[in-house]
């Protein structure tokens, strides 16, 4: 005869000890009383997972910073308040997002036959990158280029700028480069950042 967890409940009270048997009864009473101490390893090892699972988004982090960076850009001020420790984060580049705001090309105002180039570029990232090598372009009147030449941060920039530092956000930066004319006259250019 089979009974349910109910009947064996009454059967109890109204004293049919012999439907329960003692063993069974044994077993009830022992798992009702370890029952909080089972509560307390469950959450420990859920903590314990929760943690470890912290440990290896930190590692992963660590070793692949650059990976993490370029997929989740806005996490750039987290790390950069994670790594006051002394790891280093790397500097991002993205050259396309160097934007030329205002330009000109000129007769150079000290030597014959020789033009001068002023530019200003801004930064448009949210966060500081390295100066790019900036190509210069000169066309002609058929649009036709008839020079080009790639100019290094050093030969463009100023000697006060730190390059170390990079180029920040939304700052703009002035250059300034006196370059030959050739016979031919240009009458459009181009600044590539490479």
């Amino acid at each position: 005869m089979v009974k349910s967890v109910t009947s064996i409940s009454e059967d109890k009270g109204s004293g049919n000890e012999e439907s329960v048997p003692q063993v069974l009864h044994e077993n009830i009473m022992r798992a009702a009383t370890k029952h909080p101490a089972r509560k307390w390893r469950q959450f420990a090892f859920g903590f314990g997972v929760l943690l470890s699972c912290v440990a290896l988004l930190t590692q992963y982090t660590w070793f692949h910073s650059v990976d993490v960076l370029q997929r989740f850009p806005d996490l750039r001020p987290i790390m950069e308040i994670f790594c006051q420790s002394g790891c280093r984060i790397p500097v991002l580049r993205d050259p396309a997002r160097i934007r030329i705001v205002d330009r000109n090309v000129r007769a150079h105002p000290k030597y014959k036959k020789a033009l001068l180039v002023s530019a200003r570029m801004v930064n448009t990232l949210p966060h500081t990158q390295p100066f790019p090598h900036m190509q210069l372009m000169l066309f002609n009147v058929n649009g036709q280029p008839i020079a080009a030449r790639i100019f290094e941060p050093e030969e463009y920039l100023d000697s006060d700028i730190d390059l170390v530092a990079g180029m920040r956000a939304d700052r703009p930066i002035q250059v300034v480069l006196g370059i030959l004319a050739r016979e031919e006259a240009a009458v459009n250019f181009e600044f590539t950042f490479l």
